[in-house]
């Protein structure tokens, strides 16, 4: 090479640097001061034309390895200009800095790969206490900002801005002073972890979309793990699906899937496009009309086989309902039986819309003999709806393992088991042709035995027994339930009190809720709601005996709903109600008293063991819908 073309090839890559560095400053402008930024370094991959960026979604909350960095590499693959993310990056959860760092240093490893630049949005995972909200800060400078990129506003939100799923009065003024400040903007795209539009409360979510009425926007969220599409005001509001956070990955029509999404900015607003490690799929996808669909399908996947009895005879009975506007195949085929013979082995139905068909498999040993015991009888399915060529299939399938020795009925009596003066108790039946015939205490139900077709009102305590049967004389296995009168517990008197409920903290490994008395309490006093992580003075590995009153306005059966991670007891009146106890994730009981109206002490033991802790109570009774109980002491 030439001293010359040395020259000139030197300029050349000086002036397009530098013509690099004025469209990045020109398209790219934001308001942030400090040092730390939450973005990366990495140089946009500018287009003049339309714009494209990737976004990522959920990678954390029962994540599975090793699906984040790969769609990392289908990104690399499909060079868009930027990256952004609906937050769930790290597993969380913690005070512990050291692993803060460590799950931070693994995000980051796996960010070293991405060749283009990448936004933070905090989620629940990443910012859920005081110790992560600093971390935060300390890595990225901020929680809530924005940026400006080809005349596209970005508005990236924290869901996470508060005790619950909310946005602080900081955060609100920041953003509607934005908006407000931005009002030429081709369009404006709103980031934030939790689809807030779609949580009961005042959140603070409705202050934007007032802020932003009469403009173009569109908002993207995460945290369900599940894709929904929706219209809101007359604008695109996303819920994506996962990039390899917890899924059951029953398919793009359920709305689980891994995914990258993939938006091409135009002038008639953004275009996204689904693309899964498998595919490219619509943004349609999944909709409300499409989840409708999905919950019938899961209904009707549920077969509830009732097996009848006839002397060394077998019917089986399924119950196939079709709860959508669509229609819904069926197709099966039956395992080889050693024992018996059935009369039909393949099965190919179709279930009209809002309606339901009955399978019924008639069975006869293959020697005339009745063995001692019977092997299963083993369906193989697939249920679903017809789907066009080239588009994500819309089933389910599976194996039902029925059992011809004993099976009780899916007959569903009345759930309420205690009363006070009477009760009404109903049956619901899923069969065709078949009756329900009832017995009380000792009495046992059969073809004989007074029909179950009304109502039976009871006032005092019984059990009932309920036996299916068939004009051709075969017989169920037999229902039976316990419902208990009560006399409701009375209330007490309290001399004085306030609001908030005391509780005593203790420390220590508990796999299950301790015998208090036991104990030395570490810390005692009083809180003014049920949150663990605002007693406990460690990450895990503590329990809190909580001790208080509630109040209920009319005399009769109230049900407790006690959810928490790891385990808890509720006792009412010094009556065990509700049982959650063990280690485990977030999960709800539900327990029932009869209680006379006033005061009632109220106390529940609770522990965690690892990871996580939440502890929450609502109630429900006469004329009271299902809401939080409040706290006295």
């Amino acid at each position: 090479m030439t001293k010359l073309n040395k020259t000139i090839t030197l300029a050349l890559g000086i002036f397009l640097t530098t013509v690099s560095a004025q469209k990045e400053t020109s398209a790219f402008d934001h308001i942030l001061t400090s040092d730390k930024k939450p973005w990366t370094n990495k140089p946009f991959f500018n287009d003049p034309a339309n714009f494209r960026f990737a976004i990522v979604s959920d990678r954390t909350g029962g994540h599975r390895p090793g699906v984040f960095s790969k769609g990392i590499e289908k990104i690399n693959m499909l060079y868009p200009e930027f990256v952004m993310s609906v937050g769930d990056l790290i597993e969380g959860y913690t005070k512990d800095n050291t692993l803060i760092d460590e799950q931070w240093a693994e995000f980051d490893g796996m960010l070293d790969s991405l060749s283009t630049k990448f936004f933070y949005v905090a989620g629940n995972h990443d910012y859920s206490n005081t110790v992560m909200a600093q971390q935060w800060r300390k890595r990225f400078g901020a929680a809530y900002y924005s940026f400006i990129y080809k005349d596209v506003l970005f508005l990236i939100l924290n869901s996470n801005d508060g005790d619950g799923v909310l946005m602080g009065k900081d955060q609100l003024e920041f953003a509607k002073k934005t908006i407000a400040q931005n009002t030429t903007v081709r369009w404006t795209l709103v980031f934030v972890h939790h689809p807030m539009w779609a949580y009961a409360g005042a959140n603070g979510f409705n202050e934007i979309e007032t802020a932003l009425k009469g403009r173009d926007y569109t908002v993207f969220a995460g945290h369900n793990h599940r894709y929904m599409h929706e219209v809101r005001n007359d604008q695109n509001h996303y819920v994506l699906a996962t990039t390899g956070g917890g899924s059951r990955l029953r398919g793009p029509k359920f709305g689980e899937f891994d995914e990258i999404a993939w938006v091409t900015m135009t002038q008639d607003g953004p275009k996204l496009a689904n693309l899964a490690l498998s595919g490219v799929i619509k943004d349609d996808i999944s909709t409300t009309e499409t989840k409708e669909m999905a919950t019938a399908l899961l209904h009707a996947s549920d077969f509830k086989p009732l097996v009848m009895t006839k002397g060394n005879q077998r019917k089986v009975l399924l119950s196939l309902t079709n709860d959508s506007d669509t229609p819904l195949y069926f197709r099966g085929k039956l395992y080889h039986h050693h024992q018996i013979t059935v009369d039909s082995s393949r099965f190919n139905m179709v279930i009209p819309p809002k309606s339901a068909q009955q399978l019924t498999l008639r069975t006869m040993p293959l020697n005339h003999t009745k063995p001692l015991d019977w092997d299963p009888l083993e369906l193989e399915w697939k249920m679903g709806y017809e789907t066009a060529f080239m588009e994500p299939d819309f089933s389910l399938s599976g194996t039902e393992v029925m059992d011809l020795n004993a099976s009780r009925p899916a007959i569903a009596l009345s759930e309420q088991d205690i009363f006070i003066n009477k009760l009404v108790i109903n049956a619901q039946n899923p069969y065709k042709n078949v009756q329900l015939h009832y017995g009380l205490d000792e009495t046992w139900p059969n073809a004989q035995a007074p029909l179950f077709n009304t109502p039976i009102a009871l006032d005092k305590s019984t059990t009932v027994k309920v036996i299916a049967t068939d004009n051709e004389g075969f017989e169920s296995a037999v229902v039976e339930k316990k419902y208990h009168r009560q006399k409701p517990v009375k209330a007490v008197r309290p001399k004085s009190l306030k609001k908030g409920i005391a509780y005593s903290y203790y420390e220590g490994h508990f796999d299950q809720v301790p015998n208090f008395a036991t104990l030395n309490p570490v810390n005692t006093g009083v809180a003014q709601e049920l949150d663990p992580d605002k007693i406990s003075q460690r990450l895990d590995h503590f329990a809190i005996q909580y001790t208080g009153f509630v109040q209920v306005p009319e005399t009769g059966v109230y049900t407790f709903y006690l959810r928490s991670d790891d385990g808890a007891k509720l006792y009412v009146n010094n009556t065990l109600v509700v049982d959650n106890d063990g280690s485990h994730s977030a999960s709800t009981k539900t327990g029932m008293i009869a209680i006379k109206k006033g005061w009632h002490p109220l106390k529940i033991g609770y522990f965690e063991d690892f990871l996580g802790e939440s502890l929450q109570l609502h109630y429900e009774g006469p004329d009271v819908e299902r809401k939080p109980v409040l706290l006295w002491h």
